[in-house]
């Protein structure tokens, strides 16, 4: 017999789980390891975008910038241009930003507090 309606997700780690805020280390703690798992920068971005909808895509591109070294050249906002490229263009809107911002001269940070 199958498993009941109310088991389902229960193999999920609660923070996967729909309705579940966690604190901004555990948040931390899952970008690093899921930036580590993924090599391939596209699948990075997505998965970390896909796994931490509630936190604001300014501090996702923060935080994903600490663990991934490809991403050195970029600013705070080219990620935060990426991380919206993966979720409206998929794939090949992604790889449109990547090709102009790399090639787009970098600005300062504006947030003064936040070290891109």
């Amino acid at each position: 017999m199958d498993a009941a309606p109310q088991d389902e997700g229960q193999e999920l780690p609660h923070w996967l789980r729909p309705g579940q805020r966690v604190p901004p280390q555990e948040a931390l703690r899952h970008i690093q390891g899921l930036c580590a798992a993924w090599p391939d920068l596209y699948a990075a971005l997505f998965v970390v975008l896909a796994t931490h909808q509630e936190l604001p895509r300014e501090v996702l591109a923060v935080a994903i910038k600490q663990f991934r070294a490809d991403l050195d050249a970029f600013t705070r906002e080219d990620v935060v241009s990426l991380l919206t490229a993966v979720w409206n263009g998929g794939k090949s809107g992604f790889e449109a930003v990547l090709r102009t911002r790399a090639n787009s001269p970098k600005r300062a940070a504006s947030l003064s507090w936040v070290k891109d």
